[in-house]
């Protein structure tokens, strides 16, 4: 097996009780040739003090300013030389032979930009992990979602979702091509928080790669550590940069009919979390859609070079999952007709 270089980035921002309690999972990795970095967004505790008096070993990026993930990580990887960069949360184990299976699909086709490994959970070390499972999809609306996690239901890990192609990876631990890093301008840094990865992914699909996922790396991640999954930041986030992200990569003869739709299916999310009694997220998606409109009518030349329509891209489930999961009750993705 080749031995390219791996820069592993970790961002951290006030983040040194994950830092204490993961980085040593990182000291003794039984890949030959990997480097490790906290990539600092201007932390306002000891955590750069920390690592530099308690991990010698492991390199420090400051960035100058809180960035962001997108920001962060693009500011990190233009200073890390290695040939694949990998995208790991600070809140992350690793299992010491997680690297050598990523690598092996990565050298295998030089046209797979990224590669996501299997995501458990930390707690319940048996199921996935709610934020990438066993990779991510999107449907044919633009919504995002797991193998392994549909919205609330998260499967216990059987090995039932094998190595392969996806649409997106976790960027909880995502090994990235450098050179498709580069050749896609990297991350969208308008994305503060949330879809950065997938908007990545996007771009590598229209740009001619692939991405996957590797059911032989094995991580697990705590999750929740920035904002919880319950959270309504969370849920402005999530609405604005996924509309973001669907104008951003998508041509007009997709965006033309794609807007009416996903305003309407978004008003139903809305009015669901209101018959929840969840005011506070109602008022999150309201919120993303002035947000939404405010970019669209202010950001000018922030789109890719090239765009291709969700339905153009072999990966994309073509129907619609909200439909399949809420109205047919197909609550695992095995289940779901027409995969």
């Amino acid at each position: 097996m080749n031995v390219p270089s791996v820069g592993i980035g970790i961002l951290n921002w006030n983040g040194r009780k994950y830092l204490e309690q993961f980085l040593p999972f990182l000291q003794h990795l039984s890949y030959p040739n990997y480097t490790v970095y906290v990539i600092d967004n201007a932390s306002s505790d000891d955590s750069v003090a920390f690592v530099r008096s308690s991990h010698p070993w492991v390199k420090i990026i400051e960035t100058g300013g809180n960035y962001g993930v997108a920001g962060g990580y693009n500011i990190g990887f233009a200073q890390m030389p290695e040939t694949y960069v990998l995208m790991l949360n600070s809140d992350v184990e690793v299992t010491p032979n997680f690297l050598e299976p990523l690598i092996e699909i990565l050298e295998s086709d030089k046209t797979i930009a990224a590669c996501q490994s299997k995501l458990l959970s930390y707690e319940k070390r048996d199921e996935y992990e709610y934020g990438g499972a066993a990779g991510g999809l999107i449907d044919a609306l633009g919504y995002s979602f797991c193998r392994g996690r549909l919205f609330t239901t998260v499967e216990k890990d059987l090995s039932q979702y094998t190595t392969g192609q996806i649409f997106w990876g976790g960027g909880a631990c995502l090994m990235i091509r450098k050179s498709a890093y580069e050749a896609v301008k990297g991350m969208y840094d308008y994305f503060f928080m949330h879809f950065e990865e997938v908007d990545l992914c996007w771009k590598f699909y229209s740009a001619g790669y692939k991405v996957f996922y590797c059911n032989e790396s094995v991580v697990y991640h705590m999750g929740g550590g920035s904002l919880s999954y319950q959270s309504p930041r969370k849920t402005f986030y999530n609405f604005k940069n996924n509309l973001v992200m669907c104008v951003r990569n998508s041509p007009w003869s997709y965006k033309i009919w794609w807007l009416p739709v996903r305003m309407l299916t978004d008003s139903l999310s809305l009015l669901f979390y209101l018959f929840k009694g969840e005011g506070a997220n109602a008022k999150s998606v309201i919120k993303a859609y002035i947000g939404f409109f405010k970019w669209w009518l202010n950001e000018k030349n922030k789109y890719p070079e090239k765009q291709l329509s969700l339905l153009e891209i072999d990966t994309t489930f073509k129907s619609s999952i909200i439909a399949q999961y809420f109205l047919a009750g197909k609550k695992i993705y095995s289940d779901i007709k027409g995969k």
